[in-house]
């Protein structure tokens, strides 16, 4: 080859394609006047140049002829890539009937994943029902339960059928979640009944399908919790109790304690039972729960803590004062005011044309209207 063309040819895979390089360099002498080059003999020089364009010309022609044959032979024997398979599509909330629910009482309509760590997850366990607050109540208290991992939110609604304000308000919720159905049958519903009962034992029945080890722990939807409450939470044994602020007249419910002990309870109403205590105010390790073959609560007004805690056979010395021993408050029993139904919006233009009709659809209004 001569000194005034060099060719390199590289073959390299780059992302499982062949490519091929060729680089070219001319060094042969720019033709310029003799005169400019300081040489006299114009006519030999013209004619030696032109014999040198001519050589250098059949050798790119070589090179060309060659560069074609190898291109060839690698197009020939190129090895295909596939494509990568396209990723699995995301998982779609399952939804299930009657007949696959945990009980009749419960459906799970949409889940969450939950997260994956080595520390005790918690099931919070929230009963909720139809009225102007609820999804107020549920916002604010799902604020509390996105500061804590390892958490699993039993969010169950005494309601016949899913309810489309909490399913539109759990499809914005970060919060590991489980959707339930826990109805009320009708003797059990109006003044002085148990209340929450049918949601509480709804997510007990799907905590003991579910569940192998954990603490589960009761969160009323209207009640302001510290979230401080679930890092104490999260080391229950068996069962831990804990003070509950703003119950009754006394200001608070809470078990006595004396060098780590507990020695007896404060509360506004005792009522001759043998746990005191208010729903917020206790929680349940999971394999305790199960060991003493997963109890549900009663259906009897004012004895529902006690009659639980009861059936799980454990004594009052045995009890786990947690939040230092009982010496701090990380739980109130707040109650949101009631609010009463709106008035029905009219179907006129200024409500199905602006965006008062998205409004709508967010207002709890009296039964049978919308």
């Amino acid at each position: 080859m001569a000194s005034g063309l060099r060719a390199v040819v590289g073959v390299g895979a780059v992302g499982g394609l062949l490519v091929v390089l060729l680089w070219s360099e001319q060094q042969a002498s720019t033709r310029m006047p003799a005169q400019a080059r300081g040489r006299g003999d114009i006519g030999d020089e013209d004619a030696g140049f032109r014999e040198q364009q001519q050589q250098q010309q059949q050798q790119q022609q070589l090179h060309r002829r060659h560069f074609g044959n190898a291109i060839a032979s690698l197009r020939s024997s190129a090895v295909h890539v596939a494509a990568p398979p396209p990723p699995p599509p995301p998982p779609q909330p399952s939804v299930l009937s009657d007949t696959d629910a945990v009980h009749p009482e419960s459906r799970m309509v949409s889940e969450g994943l939950p997260r994956s760590s080595s520390r005790t997850i918690i099931y919070v366990i929230t009963p909720t029902y139809r009225r102007p607050e609820q999804v107020a109540e549920l916002t604010r208290l799902s604020q509390t339960l996105m500061l804590v991992p390892d958490l699993h939110w039993l969010v169950v609604e005494d309601a016949v059928s899913p309810t489309r304000r909490v399913l539109s308000f759990l499809d914005s919720c970060s919060v590991p979640h489980t959707y339930l159905l826990g109805t009320a049958s009708r003797r059990y519903k109006g003044a002085n009944k148990p209340r929450g009962v049918s949601n509480r034992n709804a997510g007990l029945k799907w905590v003991k399908v579910h569940a192998k080890d954990g603490v589960i722990y009761f969160a009323d939807d209207d009640n302001t919790y510290d979230y401080r409450i679930f890092d104490e939470i999260r080391m229950t044994r068996q069962v831990s109790m804990f003070p509950v602020g703003l119950v009754t007249r006394l200001g608070v419910s809470t078990p006595i304690v004396s060098s780590g002990k507990l020695v007896g309870f404060y509360d506004g109403w005792i009522a001759g039972r043998r746990f005191p205590v208010d729903m917020a105010g206790f929680a349940v390790n999971v394999q305790f729960y199960l060991q003493r073959k997963a109890p549900l609560m009663p259906y009897s007004v004012g004895f529902e803590e006690d009659g639980f805690l009861k059936a799980l056979r454990i004594k009052p010395e045995e009890i786990e004062p947690l939040a230092e021993n009982c010496t701090k408050i990380l739980v109130w029993h707040t109650r949101t005011v009631k609010t009463q139904p709106a008035v029905k919006m009219p179907d006129t233009d200024k409500v199905t044309k602006t965006n008062l009709h998205h409004l709508k659809s967010q207002i709890v209004f009296p039964s049978g209207l919308s």
